[in-house]
């Protein structure tokens, strides 16, 4: 029986860790002072692909309100890697959830998400304007699937 349980924690070990797929660095996110312009940036390589340079990732987009905008088809430099941001709202938490897709068939595709929770998120005041800013800690997390 001892065995048994021991044999079920690695398994289930080894399956969290086979739904890491991407690693982001370098995370960004900031609407810009008296504009209405807001940037994502970051950088990101395949989990166990034995990458270890970035792929860089970014956009440039129209804000409301100061407030970072959903990104539908952002895209990475040299890369058939798209990614999006989605806001979400749920009972227990809100935010912008990270999803990087990259294609591994023509009809099949690798995707891996990452919450970034509201709280992560300031509204900053620069004069006569307000702009949301990501302040989080972490700059750098791995993204499941």
């Amino acid at each position: 029986m001892q065995f048994s349980t021991g044999a079920l924690l690695a398994l289930a070990a080894s399956v969290a860790s086979a739904d890491l797929v991407f690693h982001v660095s370098d995370f960004q996110a900031a609407c810009i002072a008296h504009s209405s312009q807001c940037s994502y940036s970051f950088g990101v390589v395949k989990i166990g692909s034995g990458e270890t340079t970035p792929v860089q990732c970014s956009a440039m987009l129209t804000g409301s309100n100061g407030e970072l905008p959903e990104v539908t088809d952002g895209t990475c430099t040299d890369s058939s890697r798209t990614w999006t941001i989605t806001k979400f709202s749920t009972n227990h938490a809100s935010g912008l959830e990270l999803a990087v897709t990259e294609p591994v068939t023509p009809s099949s595709s690798l995707v891996g998400r990452y919450d970034l929770l509201s709280g992560t998120f300031e509204m900053q005041q620069t004069g006569a304007t307000t702009q949301q800013v990501y302040v989080g800690e972490e700059t750098e997390f791995d993204l499941a699937n």
